[in-house]
């Protein structure tokens, strides 16, 4: 029987990582009809084309399909060197000494859901401890407080919570729309207010003499709040998961806290957040004898990359104590994801309290709700017991 991928198949979407390897070993070049999208697995050619943005371009974005809104240059739609000239901007609102400024309030507010806990010894991970500390994060990094906060968190909840498919838009229809009304609204609050955020700092900011447009800053901040959901948050739950199901790791770091930075870089590796990218063939090329049109769109598959045994030895093993592997849980090349220091920063942070108070804890995966699109992997729903 010929191999067909379904990326709607509910095994896939609760463990893509068998399909993924039978795509690397049989089909390291499969094109989905549904879509006409080529999905590329192999560690090696995402490599190639996430360093050769002049043969696969980011020119239409990094999402599966264009988006309805237009909007200014960001960083995931540019290449070099227009991509570099915005990223240096962007770059100085994470410095850091800025980073480093963002971890007490989020120690702060892992001390204080600890504390409301009290007795209590079950959850919803994703709504009750995830969800709340990122969005504190972001809120703060962005200049968000009281019904505006809320309202960035209920639509970066929803936006990957989606009933259009798995390698449909990445929202429902008026999500995207809800996420630039409500930037606009803080865009024009600083405009006549400035204030120690990013938003007042890419309104100060200039590229090349000039300022960033409006439609810059709003796409800009777009990908800040929906990436920083579409990964941060669901690095959480994933590294959550991955210890629980494999628990002598999880003793392991129990004894030695000290391997936690090596955990939340396993974590990453193991079972990706950001599954995919979307990139554009600016001519015809070939891979494994196939060629790919010019024009044509791929699916570059970061999780198959870092499961990929050619590149990564016994790859499907989580593994605290492996030494250090290339792996692209946060992208690679030009368009490497800005906000890799701050997650790595924000995880620890998290991380260090709350899994001594969480103990031995138990997940309930069997009634938990996976994010079903093929950029994202990660839980909607999660409940923990401890």
């Amino acid at each position: 029987m010929a191999f067909r991928f379904d990326p709607e198949e509910r095994n896939f979407v609760d463990d893509p990582y068998p399909t993924y390897k039978v795509l690397r070993d049989d089909h390291p070049v499969y094109l989905h009809e549904g879509s006409g999208f080529y999905i590329i697995t192999r560690n090696e050619d995402v490599a190639r084309i996430l360093n050769d943005y002049e043969v696969f371009s980011s020119a239409r974005g990094n999402a599966l399909v264009d988006s309805p809104l237009r909007v200014g240059r960001t960083l995931g739609s540019t290449d070099p060197p227009r991509h570099d000239e915005l990223r240096r901007v962007v770059m100085k609102g994470f410095t850091p000494a800025r980073i480093e400024s963002m971890l007490p309030a989020i120690q702060r507010d892992v001390d204080r859901l600890l504390h409301k806990f009290g007795t209590r010894r079950e959850c919803d991970f994703m709504a009750d401890i995830s969800r709340p500390i990122l969005y504190g994060a972001l809120g703060r990094m962005l200049g968000l407080d009281g019904e505006a906060a809320d309202r960035a968190a209920d639509l970066s909840r929803d936006i990957f919570h989606t009933d259009t498919g798995p390698m449909g838009p990445a929202a429902r229809p008026g999500l995207m729309e809800g996420v630039f009304e409500l930037l606009t609204e803080q865009l024009e609050r600083r405009r006549k207010d400035r204030s120690d955020d990013l938003f007042s700092f890419l309104l100060d900011a200039q590229e090349g003499g000039a300022p960033l447009s409006d439609g810059e800053i709003l796409g800009n901040m777009s990908t800040v709040l929906l990436a920083g959901n579409a990964s941060i948050g669901h690095y959480f739950s994933n590294l959550i998961y991955a210890l629980w199901t494999n628990p002598d790791e999880r003793r392991k770091l129990q004894a030695d806290p000290a391997l936690l930075d090596a955990a939340v870089n396993e974590g990453v590796r193991w079972d990706t957040s950001t599954q995919a990218f979307g990139r554009q063939t600016t001519k015809e090329v070939k891979l494994h004898g196939i060629a790919i049109p010019a024009d044509s769109r791929l699916v570059v598959c970061f999780a198959a990359a870092n499961r990929d045994e050619r590149a990564i030895p016994d790859p499907d093993r989580f593994d605290i104590s492996r030494p250090k592997t290339r792996h692209f849980g946060f992208g690679s090349g030009p368009h490497i994801c800005l906000g890799a220091p701050a997650a790595r920063a924000m995880m620890r942070t998290v991380m260090t309290p709350l899994l001594p108070a969480l103990g031995d804890y138990e997940l309930d995966v069997a009634n938990a709700e996976r994010v079903a699109h093929m950029m994202v992997r990660g839980f909607y729903k999660l409940t923990i017991r401890w």
